[in-house]
């Protein structure tokens, strides 16, 4: 049903260095050798179960067998065990472990059930799949090829059973030859052949069920017959990327929401990736879009059968009375576990929620640590390395870490009734018992600092909790083919690569975010959670994005931009390709950016200085560069010649290219031209977190503002300049800002020799405060000083006029304060007389009634004292 990628020389059985977000690459031979049962089949019924303590539900997969590659069975028939399913009102998901579904045809590499389950029903003993999604080999009759994730599709009847065959050593048994070499049979008759004209939308965002405007997608052609027998749409899989296997909404799928000879509307479930869509209809024929689908993001569903099979979208909630979840982390090492309270991959964890917390606003808060090492839906959710004492068995080979996550929603009425997410457990993989062998970095410098072959942790850690925010696959995967030269996929995307590092949400992933932390203000019942999570602010990089428009104006001498890419995204929708981001034209990571447009006055070289450099851990500066000619830490800042922003992946060549790692004076860029239009790109080298002010000078702009300096003084700042060429000059501004990038006016000055020297004291300062100058000419052209930052270490400010007062006194603070502020009037012998809430930027007190004398003003804040100064009554 897809393209097919040629099998070439064993391709499938090579081991790359090819892992993912949370999966590392099991090579063919181990699977083979590591199985004690082998076997071809189709998945003919399933059936979710408790565990017999009820903290984890489980699916039994009967498979029906057709070939037995290695072992041997008394009956056609085997159970096959995956973690998670639906039982009632409650659903688990496992991330990233093996999920089936029935009638799925493929090979199976099978291992006695590790925790001796026997089957529900037949109270048989049960096998479980080695290497898990790994494990099992998907069919596509009707390209009579198999794949799995991290391998590519290899023809079935030749190749593979070839393979299988030499590598176990005998001939395969057959037991039932259901599974023929021919394909899917089509009809003879071409007029009646199914035909896709058309979908809208072009982009859906997959699982998303409560948004129908992304979600629902139209399908228009002809000969989709009746919804019978066959019929099925399929999208691609992206659970094992893109070309490989398809996933089927059945006609009598609860997601198909009508279907006819020409129209069929369906909901995009949460497996759903970019790629191409089929229909087949009742007889088995199949046709295909001529264009694919694109699917932004992914949100995981839940299911639940409540006599009826409801999928629903579960929502986050206010768990903990605070708004959110709490997470606890585990101290326990028994059971062959490893104290993660204690480890180093406790603060790579942290970096990896703060993240999450401050680009999107993921509610969740640390509240210590537990003994606990149980993975259930019991309102504590625990971060862990993997145990004997989970209830789940090892982590599979091939498996880095899992996220389980615990779904419910009230009765009766389901058809009505809205789902959500009652908790989750993280388990990352413990080279001391979980199955199979590979090695982490716990950073925060990138695996090629130390050993390319690693796989980064911090990156699958913000993997999983994205999938603790409900984030599903998506299909869009690494790019380049060297080590140093490669462009990690998306973050939610199942593959990347060894020694690439993700530590950054992409754009698909923080849009998907954003629409599950926006509070849906559903009704849940009272069985459960009743309040939605409510998200935390949010820090934000304005110029994630190339601008819309460029500035009209030249910039000016010593203007100063601050970058954030601590808070930066990548978005490929608008981004170089990432073999244009460096001069000689070689791959580089996007991962992390920010842009800035300026026009240019006259011709000559640029200079650009860096300022307060400081990286997200600080020791990223310290990161040390092993390979010869693969930077590991710092920022490329690249410069293109455009007048708007090119189309994405179709930049032109860089004018300049230059790395910074510190602060300092970048190399001249010589060669830039008057009244020209540039556009800056700044890119975190391996996702380097890192901000920055970049002040622009050089001879290509005019030199007005010789010296501008500040001090913190008590209770207000000093500012102090000196200018030169002040003729033609109309006025100048003394601005500020809180946060160094939205300035405000706060002094103007008109007379030339307050303009040449001169200072201005600032008594409402904030607790950091950025100023700048402004020098207006008399032809409306502005220049602009370089940005100084002035903190402060009282964070609130008070000042009072008029001092000494008489009918009333002004109480202004450098900000506004809304809740528990108060500020209280003390006489000359200490006596309160006087007290008053503040709930903004400043207040009035009357004090016409006082007599005159000394007086002690207060500020207090939830009755801690913050601040005070003297006033005068006269």
């Amino acid at each position: 049903m897809k393209t097919i990628i040629a099998f070439l020389s064993g391709l499938l059985f090579f081991v790359q260095h090819l892992t993912a977000q949370s999966l590392y690459k099991i090579g063919f031979d181990e699977k083979v050798r590591s199985s004690s049962l082998i076997v071809e089949g189709k998945i003919v019924s399933q059936v979710s179960f408790w565990n017999a303590a009820r903290t984890m539900i489980f699916t039994s997969n009967s498979v029906e067998v057709s070939k037995i590659f290695k072992g041997d069975i008394t009956d056609s028939i085997i159970e096959v065990i995956t973690v998670g399913g639906s039982v009632g009102n409650s659903h688990i998901e496992a991330s990233d472990l093996l999920s089936l579904e029935k009638e799925q045809v493929g090979l199976f590499f099978c291992i006695p059930n590790s925790l001796r389950l026997r089957s529900p029903k037949s109270k048989r003993p049960v096998y479980d799949v080695y290497s898990s999604v790994q494990g099992f080999l998907q069919y596509d009759l009707q390209n009579q090829t198999a794949s799995a994730p991290l391998s590519q599709p290899v023809e079935i009847s030749t190749t593979l059973y070839n393979e299988l065959v030499k590598k176990t050593g005998r001939q395969y048994k057959i037991i039932k030859p259901f599974l023929s070499a021919n394909k899917i049979s089509q009809r003879e008759n071409n007029t009646l052949a199914v035909g896709i004209t058309s979908f809208s939308p072009a982009v859906v965002n997959a699982g998303a069920l409560l948004d129908a405007a992304t979600n629902v997608l139209t399908i228009n052609g002809s000969g989709f017959g009746t919804p019978s027998g066959a019929a099925t749409v399929f999208f691609d899989d992206a659970n094992d990327g893109t070309g490989n296997n398809s996933y089927g909404i059945a006609y009598n799928n609860p997601q198909i929401i009508s279907w006819t000879d020409t129209e069929i509307r369906v909901r995009v479930p949460s497996r759903a990736g970019t790629g191409l869509i089929y229909v087949r209809d009742a007889a088995g024929t199949l046709g295909a879009s001529s264009s694919e689908l694109e699917v932004l993001y992914s949100v995981i569903t839940a299911s639940f059968n409540a006599g009826v099979t409801y999928i629903k979208e579960s929502n986050l909630m206010d768990a903990n009375g605070s708004g959110g979840y709490d997470i606890v982390y585990s101290d326990n090492a028994a059971g062959s576990g490893v104290d993660f309270n204690s480890s180093s991959a406790k603060e790579t964890f942290q970096r990896a929620l703060a993240t999450w917390k401050e680009i999107s606003g993921y509610n969740i808060t640390e509240a210590g640590s537990t003994n606990l090492q149980l993975i259930a839906d019991d309102d504590i959710n625990v971060i862990m390395f993997d145990n004997a004492n989970t209830g789940v068995g090892p982590l599979p080979a091939g498996t880095l870490a899992v996220c389980y996550s615990y779904n419910s929603m009230c009765g009766p009425d389901y058809a009505n009734s809205f789902a959500q997410k009652t908790g989750f457990d993280i388990v990352v993989r413990n080279p001391g018992y979980s199955s199979g062998t590979t090695s982490f970095t716990t950073g925060p410098c990138p695996p090629n600092a130390s050993d390319y072959t690693q796989q980064d942790l911090e990156t699958v850690l913000l993997h999983e909790l994205g999938h603790s925010l409900n984030l599903g696959h998506i299909n869009d995967s690494y790019q380049g083919t060297t080590v140093g030269r490669l462009n990690p996929g998306k973050l939610m995307h199942y593959g990347v690569v060894n020694s690439t590092k993700r530590v950054t949400p992409d754009y698909s992933a923080k849009a998907a975010a954003n629409y599950l932390l926006n509070p849906q203000g559903n009704t849940y019942g009272s069985c459960l959670y009743t309040s939605e999570m409510m998200p935390l602010a949010v820090i934000s990089e304005t110029k994630d994005e190339c601008p819309s428009t460029f500035p009209s104006t030249a910039i000016a001498q010593n203007t100063t931009i601050n970058f954030d890419l601590a808070h930066a995204t990548s978005n490929r929708f608008v981004d170089p390709a990432y073999t244009q981001i460096r001069c000689d034209g070689a791959g580089a990571s996007l991962t992390n950016n920010a842009y800035y447009a300026f026009k240019t006055s006259a011709t000559g070289s640029l200079l650009l200085t860096v300022s307060d450099y400081t990286t997200t851990p600080a020791a990223l500066t310290s990161c040390t560069q092993v390979y010869s000619g693969i930077p590991v830490t710092g920022i490329r800042l690249v410069l293109y010649q455009v007048s708007s922003c090119p189309t994405a992946g179709a930049y032109p060549a860089p004018v300049a290219c230059v790395t910074i790692t510190g602060n300092g004076t970048v190399s001249p860029i010589a060669g830039i031209t008057a009244n020209t239009d540039y556009l800056l790109l700044a890119e975190g080298i391996e996702n380097t977190k890192a901000s920055f002010n970049l002040n622009f000078g050089g001879s290509l702009l005019p030199l007005k503002i010789t010296q501008f300096s500040g001090l913190v003084l008590s209770p207000y700042n000093e500012v102090n300049w000196e200018t030169a060429e002040v003729e033609n000059v109309i006025k100048m501004l003394v601005q500020k800002s809180n946060n160094g990038t939205s300035f405000e006016t706060a002094f103007e000055l008109n007379e030339p020799n307050t303009i040449l020297k001169g200072n201005w004291k600032d008594f409402t300062p904030y607790s950091q405060t950025f100023y700048r100058l402004v020098i207006i000419n008399s032809d409306g052209s502005k220049n602009y000083s370089e940005i100084i930052n002035l903190k402060r270490q009282d964070q609130v400010v008070m000042t009072a006029y008029p001092n000494p007062a008489l009918e009333y006194v002004t109480i202004q603070l450098n900000q506004s304060y809304k809740e528990g502020y108060n500020v209280v009037l003390y006489n000359g012998i200490g006596q309160k007389i006087k007290e008053k809430k503040i709930t903004g930027e400043k207040t009035q007190l009357s004090t016409g009634s006082y007599l005159p004398g000394y007086y002690k003003l207060v500020l207090y804040h939830n009755n801690v004292k913050l601040t005070s100064l003297n006033l005068v009554i006269q």
